[in-house]
């Protein structure tokens, strides 16, 4: 079988709006010019449609002709390069989804192991910040609830405290091994005041603290977050005001 059926018949396979780039068809990492070639064949026969530089999608039939991805597929072409999981959905939205906010954005916001980015799709707006925080599919949940504890202080529409309990809840529904995991990511990636409020909600729900998390703290710095004592008994040991 030629290059050119190879990739007509992989693109067979790919379901409609899904938007895929050459490195994740057969035949490209050994003969990327042949791949290339019949890719354009494919376009310029209208079964593929361009979705931007290297990257295309099979185009849906509607009443109204060509429909173009789903909002959920545009931002997974976002999340992923070349098959490979490089950011996660963090902001606003991501508040949102937690319910630590009624207020919902217009633009979408990722964070992402790159460059910093502005794309607007016409039903969706979609903006990356850059993590240093090496992604892993299995980190999201955990980088998101970190997130979510760095911009405690400033989410919209939200109350502290009452984010804390969610995020508590959040947390003490995690397996023991990513409870841990995620002590772990805070302290290798995040501001004292994460890796302070880490602590609150571990000690808040009888979870050990390894005593290297206490150590990264200083011992004279305190974090105003205005929090209920009544609610938070432990938050004094946090240096937590």
């Amino acid at each position: 079988m030629s290059i050119a059926q190879t990739i007509e018949k992989s693109v067979e396979s790919i379901p409609a709006g899904k938007i895929f780039s050459y490195q994740e068809l057969p035949g490209y990492a050994k003969s990327p010019g042949a791949v290339m070639k019949a890719i354009s064949r494919l376009v310029e026969e209208k079964r593929l449609e361009r979705f931007s530089k290297g990257r295309f999608y099979v185009p849906k039939k509607g009443l109204l002709g060509s429909r173009k991805p789903s909002d959920s597929e545009l931002l997974r072409s976002m999340l992923y390069k070349d098959g490979r999981l490089r950011g996660y959905v963090t902001g606003l939205s991501l508040f949102n989804q937690l319910g630590l906010t009624t207020q919902v954005p217009r633009t979408v916001t990722l964070a992402v192991n790159g460059g910093r980015q502005k794309k607007e799709f016409g039903t969706i707006k979609i903006k990356t910040q850059v993590t240093r925080v090496p992604i892993e599919e299995r980190d999201v949940p955990l980088l998101q609830y970190l997130d979510a504890l760095k911009e405690i202080k400033t989410i919209p529409d939200s109350n502290i405290n009452l984010s804390l309990k969610i995020l508590r809840k959040k947390i003490s529904e995690l397996s023991g091994q990513d409870q841990a995991r995620l002590v772990s990511l805070a302290e290798k990636y995040y501001s004292p005041q994460v890796r302070a409020l880490v602590g609150l909600l571990c000690s808040s729900l009888k979870l050990s603290v390894p005593k290297s998390l206490v150590l990264s703290l200083n011992p004279t710095t305190t974090y105003k977050l205005n929090l209920n004592t009544k609610d938070w008994p432990m938050a004094g040991e946090w240096k937590i005001r």
